[in-house]
């Protein structure tokens, strides 16, 4: 036999061999997926019998970790560290020093307990909780993409979330309503709450210039709702679907068909502004004349092509008539109220080349699985579903043939909040742990897929999953149950040697994690304390730039904004999101990036935010106005310095911090005392 049949003979032997290969990996990676810990059904896991007198299970879990190791708790934080920390993470504000002292001073044994109640009661909470949120759904109010247009209505959006969570609403029906509360949502806003699929980006080129029925056309449509499955499924499971768009995911259990599907759920959505009121009757009215409306105006237009191409009276008698009728429907619109406004994921109606689907009046596109995800290459249609990997649960919806768009995205919703998707649940209180320690029990929030990380300390994670999803699902009761343990607390100081060598990234808690403040907390303290803040809710967003050329491409112009305009006085919450051209002071503090999910800030340390926090010009505006309330709270420097100190740190200075900020105020002035003050790292961390 020569070489060349020698080789032959081996190149067929590796292709059998790489075939077994292929298959054994498959078979162990189906294996592996059947067992993969998030998706597990969630059971009630037994809370360890660590010590008498553990009255909080979250501790019990926490300390059986830790004696494994050798270790224990550390001590509890002084009264002054811990009430500055529960104030800037239930609410984003620092406690003024009179609550300071309230606290200090109050002897009751439940005098922490009262605390939190009444943070988790104030108005405040829903506007620190809900950024996060928004963090995690990459809300903004422009577009985004090269014209990067503004928003004027996604704002109800974000007023939603706020109301949300100070209403504390169950988390099962916050879901069904961010996806379907045009139809399963209470009066109210729920038809804002839409928002949620509409809150990313938005290519305005893509689909108002480019019709749908060219490629290019096809591709920004295909895209769009590649980012609204992304955004709901990494939202609310944690899960990278998006992945699957080209081909069967290459690590979690989830088909291009699955990927697909899930598309389908959102087949006749489009980001468009809707028309609506408080009074779900009044929304349902005007959404019955507007159809009519687009009937009328279809049908006058077919009798005025007849016109054209036929004589006769029939067509022109038609056509008047139908006119009429048209004017009587635009008369009965006119009688109604003025509707309410709001950008969110909708079937849109408009006219010109961004047509969406409002000529059928909602009928949804068909989808296909596309080969490696080009649109040019549509194989079969697919059906709306989800995940086939979630035991238990459906993966295609069961909808009848004449289904309405709703009924697609209410399926997804009953399937996203059913009490049997393990996902739904361990994703949220992961998420709610994350921001109370910095870290959640899964690092990787936004995945617990196999590429993602595993939880530290899954029982946990499993108990409080099936206690937030059997109880009443009150985050509200979530956040109170993890901040009244002892782990949150612990003093944040390194002080066992041991437990350091042992577990330096402190993934057991064996203390607490001491944390950057992010951007809006910082910016919202510096307007506080300087005697700023505005503390007016929801409405149309502040704008702290000027905005040139908005014909087009709008520039927006922060360096021309003046910092005095008492208007952007407001809390961060209320600021006007830019997508393209972010706020320079906000991005230097690590705020988070519109354009993309962010399931956790970055926490750098730079000199860029030092020089942002002494020489941007929002803050020597707060130094000036911080200054003079000193002058009017105290007469002498020594007093005045004192005042600073408790209004910025929640303490008193030192006697050589006093003397020698003293001799620097009476030499460069209170101003730039306060510009100091504003860069201590006490002012910008929470222990």
């Amino acid at each position: 036999m020569n070489n060349r049949g020698l080789t032959s003979q081996w190149l067929v032997a590796l292709w059998v061999l790489a075939g077994v290969l292929a298959q054994t990996i498959c078979g162990l990676r189906a294996a592996t997926n059947e067992t993969w810990w998030s998706l597990r059904p969630i059971t009630r896991p037994v809370v360890p019998k660590v010590e008498a007198g553990s009255e909080n299970p979250i501790d019990s879990f926490l300390m059986a970790k830790l004696r494994e190791r050798g270790l224990g708790f550390s001590v509890e934080a002084d009264r002054r560290t811990l009430v500055r920390r529960v104030f800037i993470d239930l609410i984003g504000l620092p406690a003024t020093p009179e609550e300071v002292r309230a606290f200090v001073d109050d002897e009751r044994a439940d005098a922490y307990e009262r605390m939190v109640d009444r943070l988790l009661s104030s108005p405040r909470y829903g506007e620190r909780w809900a950024r996060h949120w928004l963090d995690v759904v990459h809300y903004g109010d422009t577009h985004g993409y090269d014209k990067d247009q503004p928003r004027p209505h996604a704002w109800r959006y974000r007023d939603y979330v706020i109301r949300a969570f100070n209403d504390d609403i169950p988390y099962s029906r916050f879901i069904e309503e961010q996806l379907a509360g045009d139809v399963l949502g209470e009066e109210g806003e729920a038809m804002a709450a839409l928002g949620f699929i509409s809150a990313g980006p938005w290519d305005l080129i893509g689909h108002a210039e480019l019709p749908e029925t060219k490629v290019d056309g096809k591709i920004a449509r295909h895209l769009d709702r590649d980012d609204m499955v992304a955004n709901t499924m990494s939202t609310f499971t944690s899960m990278t679907v998006h992945c699957a768009q080209c081909h069967d995911h290459k690590f979690d259990p989830i088909s291009a068909e699955d990927y697909y599907s899930l598309q389908a759920a959102f087949a006749a959505v489009d980001r468009t502004e809707v028309e609506f009121y408080r009074d779900r009757g009044l929304t349902k009215k005007r959404q019955e004349i507007r159809r009519r409306e687009r009937t009328l105006e279809r049908e006058r237009k077919e009798l005025e092509a007849a016109l054209k191409e036929a004589a006769g009276e029939d067509p022109e008698t038609r056509l008047c008539e139908t006119t009429s009728k048209i004017s009587d429907v635009r008369a009965a619109l006119a009688e109604m109220p003025k509707p309410e406004l709001a950008f969110v994921g909708a079937v849109h109606h408009g006219s010109g080349s961004f047509r969406g689907t409002g000529p059928d009046d909602g009928k949804a596109r068909a989808v296909h699985l596309l080969a490696r995800g080009d649109v040019r290459k549509p194989g079969r249609e697919v059906s709306p579903g989800a995940l086939s990997a979630v035991a238990g649960l459906t993966a295609r919806f069961d909808l009848s043939e004449g289904a309405s768009e709703s009924e697609r995205r209410v399926a997804l919703a009953k399937w996203l909040s059913d009490p049997r998707n393990p996902l739904t649940w361990r994703s949220m209180v992961n998420r709610v742990w994350q921001y109370h320690f910095g870290r959640g029990i899964v690092d990787t929030a936004n995945d617990f897929g196999k590429m993602g990380s595993l939880p530290s300390h899954p029982e946990l994670l499993d108990w409080l999953a099936v206690e937030f999803r059997d109880g009443e699902q009150s985050l509200k009761a979530l956040h109170r149950l993890i901040v009244m343990s002892r782990a949150y607390r612990q003093s944040s100081r390194v002080e066992n040697e041991v437990a350091e060598e042992v577990d330096g990234e402190n993934r057991l808690l064996w203390r607490m994690n001491r944390r950057k403040l992010e951007a809006e907390v910082i910016r919202d303290a510096a307007l506080q304390v300087s005697g700023r803040l505005n503390l007016e809710m929801y409405g149309p967003a502040f704008q702290d730039f000027v905005i040139e050329k908005p014909e087009h491409s709008p520039h927006y112009q922060y360096h021309l904004h003046d910092h005095e305009d008492r208007r952007s006085d407001r809390r961060s919450i209320y600021r006007f999101i830019v997508r393209s051209q972010q706020q320079p002071f906000m991005t230097a503090l690590d705020c988070a990036d519109p354009s993309i999910s962010v399931e956790k800030r970055n926490q750098g340390l730079s000199s860029l935010q030092a020089l942002a926090l002494l020489n941007n010009g929002f803050m020597i505006s707060m130094s000036k106005s911080f200054a003079g309330r000193l002058t009017t709270e105290a007469s002498m420097v020594e007093g005045q310095i004192t005042r600073a100190y408790e209004l910025a740190l929640a303490r008193s200075p030192s006697e050589l911090e006093l003397r020698e900020l003293a001799d620097y105020t009476r030499a460069h002035g209170l101003p730039n005392t306060c510009r100091l003050i504003f860069n201590l790292n006490e002012f910008v961390f929470a222990d």
